[in-house]
């Protein structure tokens, strides 16, 4: 069921559309791989991410575990002592090693080193992306590399006061890391879409992939904040597909039960609630990504572009082995369309391998003999 907020197959195959999206496509990481000479070398660092990504996934779920077995029998929610769940673990740092001197400050350190590393990758992606797509390429404005840096800076700024717009909104959302990975299902999905159809269906046009990835994006942003207003307006039912574990207050101390209840708000009216907002977060990039293929596929059907005039590079070499289990007929038609890719273009750039050297770091001589 789509609705439970975690199974196995949403964790299994929602997690990995997201994680596809963050790893295959974002900017950030695109942008990190080009800054190495070899392919070999980013496939390498993206092995050795795995080990420390899945080391801190350990021990952030550990931790989680430390938290809920320390508070299960004093709920610091229900006796208001923190507001949202996104407290309780620095409440748990301030009980347990707040006597110790500089703990809580290396603590309080490493979540805003953490927070603004990723924050400045972030801001510099966005500027990037940008210059080059919108203002270079979109607008054919040429700029000098003075200028343009300076262009870069300041849309960096821009793009810094948009985000710290964006943190009074964060008081909304249901949590930090869930509303994290709903935004890259959202955002991400759509993304991962449009190159899944550049690189594997050589037929698929620019229309087509605009259409599939735009109405992908209006579809889980509507999904998406429908849950968020939904949650708000009291009509999502948390118990059923988001059930908590079983908590209670009869061991805390006597000062946290001296606390003013707060009122029951009242849910808005009027709202309409459909059972499309009771999808799990999880599910959000995997449906943006088959909404953004399907429909792309639909729409370049009406117009196809002609794979014979393709650069072959541009296609994924692994096309006609993702059907090699299909039946016979199926499998030599896409290896004929496969064989095809290319055959009438003209003054196709040669070089040695293409993708196995970052060209940013061969000179100018070298690149005129490939």
């Amino acid at each position: 069921d789509m609705r439970r907020r975690h199974t196995l197959w949403s964790l299994v195959i929602g997690g990995f559309f997201t994680w596809i999206s963050i790893y295959g496509i974002n900017q950030t990481q695109v942008q990190r791989y080009l800054t190495v000479k070899k392919k070999s070398q980013a496939v390498k660092a993206i092995w050795l991410n795995v080990l420390g990504i899945g080391s801190l996934l350990l021990i952030c779920a550990y931790a989680g575990l430390v938290v809920f077995a320390f508070y299960h029998d004093c709920d610091p929610i229900t006796t208001r002592q923190v507001e949202k769940k996104d407290q309780i673990f620095p409440l748990f740092v301030m009980q347990v090693m707040g006597d110790y001197p500089g703990v809580p400050g290396l603590f309080v350190a490493g979540v805003f080193s953490g927070a603004l590393s990723t924050v400045s990758s972030g801001l510099n992606s966005l500027a990037a992306v940008c210059l080059r797509d919108f203002i270079q390429s979109g607008c054919s404005i040429q700029l000098t590399e003075t200028r343009a840096t300076f262009i870069t800076k300041m849309l960096a700024v821009a793009f810094g006061i948009c985000g710290y717009g964006v943190v009074f909104a964060v008081k909304y959302l249901p949590g930090v890391l869930e509303a994290a990975l709903g935004i890259f299902g959202i955002v991400g999905g759509p993304v991962l879409g449009a190159f899944t159809l550049g690189m594997f269906f050589p037929f698929a046009n620019s229309l087509g992939a605009f259409v599939g990835t735009f109405s992908s994006l209006i579809f889980t942003m509507w999904m998406g904040f429908g849950q968020t207003v939904a949650k708000a307006a009291q009509t999502y039912d948390g118990a059923r597909w988001s059930p908590k574990m079983p908590v209670s207050t009869e061991n805390c101390p006597l000062a946290w039960y001296n606390y003013t209840v707060r009122a029951t708000k009242e849910p808005f009216t009027p709202f309409t609630h459909l059972e499309l907002y009771e999808v799990s977060y999880m599910w959000f990039s995997a449906i943006a990504w088959a909404w953004c293929v399907v429909v792309g596929i639909l729409i370049s059907l009406f117009k196809p572009t002609n794979h014979r005039r393709l650069d072959r590079r541009l296609i994924c070499p692994a096309l006609p082995s993702l059907f090699a289990i299909w039946p016979r007929r199926v499998r030599d038609w896409i290896k004929n369309i496969y064989d095809e890719i290319g055959a009438d273009l003209e003054d196709v750039t040669k070089s040695n391998g293409p993708g196995a050297v970052n060209m940013g770091y061969i000179g100018e001589k070298r690149k005129e003999k490939m």
